[in-house]
């Protein structure tokens, strides 16, 4: 068994007896994690495990966003990853059927399925098919300056938020409330779903009959997309095309008081901002009325692909977890990253990173949204009776952002665009 804490266990046979089959393999790495240390890292990786190996990592750096759609066409064009980081577990999952990738189970039953956190581990059709390196939550950042310059407090509802917004929006002087994401695109699947989960929308019941439109469930999407065009007035302008750079820029640039993201924005205000590193704080989503808030996820995880370098691709797989490389990884963007594994936060390597202990109130509160009895964690990967790829196909159609522009742009009331995405949802949506 292996451990993040101890960076030690037997995984296999990692030696050297590879090398005779080595001398002509070429693993193709799909990295869509590019923060340049990052990037750096993997490419001392890659240069450590060819020294030790003989065998060559090829690493091929591309933004998030583009993941499904270059992952898909390398497959066409018969040169597939064998070695790919996905933003979420839907993608993978939606490779299952067609044979497109291998399981990872034996690898993470090797770790000790037990060292994972809660919904850290996505089993389909009997097997794990993503190791996950980063729960990914998804929550709402803000500046407790401005806050207190106006004695304001983090609201309990949806009508506290919007009084909330109300006080902090200032366009005159440049200044808006709430950068949020309604775009086409993950950004939106993950940046902006917070509003539906802590509503308590459901999609589909526990026989994947879509319960969208239904009288109790619709009257549940109606208020959130409701609130969301009532908050809307409170962005910043180009709310159509805010998308992750928005994000982060229009927060640590003092344009927005409020914007969604991850662990990454800290990482921006002290590359960009690092005035601002005492001067934010985090909170999750309200209810509409108070009781439970809610964050979303779509954590991140290495699936291998099923390639002639399969085999190859698993025994480097194992020895980069065998050698710590695991945890050095996580912590190329330490405060973003955030570890699944128990055992990590015990790695005295990981707990004693300067921006870990600079910003570990930050790193409690994110601790505490693994907690079930204190968040409400919605997500699309989450939505049926258990994984499948019909989440998958929700994530793909951008069937979710499409509703909300429907509405923000005045071409269907709430109510038609809720009955036009049920509609569209239950024609791609597979049972059993």
């Amino acid at each position: 068994m292996l451990s993040a804490a101890t960076g030690t266990a037997v995984l296999g046979t990692v030696g050297l007896s590879r090398r005779a089959h080595a001398a002509k393999t070429t693993i193709r790495f799909f990295n869509n994690e590019t923060d340049p240390n990052t990037i750096a890292f993997l490419k001392q990786v890659a240069k450590d495990y060819q020294k030790e190996a003989g065998v060559k990592i090829q690493i091929e750096n591309v933004p998030v966003l583009k993941t499904w759609t270059k992952v898909t066409t390398a497959i066409k064009a018969g040169k597939p990853y064998d070695f790919i980081t996905f933003g979420q577990v839907t993608h993978p999952l939606l490779l299952v059927p067609e044979k497109k990738i291998i399981p990872v189970t034996d690898i993470i039953q090797e770790i000790g399925e037990e060292d994972f956190g809660p919904r850290a581990l996505t089993k389909f059709e009997g097997e794990y098919w993503m190791y996950p390196y980063d729960y990914n939550f998804n929550y709402l950042i803000y500046r407790k300056d401005w806050f207190e310059q106006k004695n304001l407090s983090v609201p309990d509802t949806w009508d506290g938020y919007l009084k909330l917004c109300a006080n902090l929006n200032d366009p005159a002087n440049k200044r808006y409330a709430y950068t949020m994401p309604v775009s086409s695109g993950g950004h939106t699947n993950w940046g902006n779903t917070g509003w539906l989960w802590a509503a308590g929308v459901e999609i589909y019941d526990d026989e994947w009959n879509v319960i969208l439109d239904s009288a109790a469930m619709k009257a549940k999407a109606i208020r959130a997309l409701d609130f969301i065009v009532e908050v809307s007035q409170y962005t910043p302008p180009g709310l159509m095309e805010t998308s992750l750079k928005e994000m982060l820029i229009n927060f640590s640039s003092g344009l927005s008081a409020i914007t969604t993201y991850t662990g990454r924005l800290i990482h921006t205000i002290e590359d960009r901002a690092p005035e601002l590193a005492d001067k934010y704080g985090i909170m999750s989503y309200p209810a509409p009325d108070g009781g439970l808030r809610a964050v979303t996820f779509a954590n991140d995880g290495f699936s291998i692909g099923n390639t002639k370098n399969k085999e190859a691709t698993k025994e480097f797989f194992r020895w980069f977890l065998k050698t710590g490389k695991l945890v050095d990884y996580q912590l190329t963007v330490a405060v973003h990253y955030q570890p699944p594994q128990f055992s990590t936060y015990e790695n005295e390597k990981w707990r004693s990173h300067e921006l870990i202990q600079k910003h570990w109130p930050a790193v409690q509160t994110m601790l505490d949204f693994m907690n079930k009895d204190k968040t409400r964690v919605g997500s699309i990967q989450l939505q049926g009776p258990g994984p499948s790829p019909n989440q998958g196909r929700i994530w793909t159609s951008n069937v979710i952002p499409r509703m909300y522009q429907q509405v923000l742009l005045k071409k269907m009331t709430p109510s038609e665009a809720v009955d036009a995405t049920a509609k569209e949802i239950r024609e791609f949506t597979k049972k059993g």
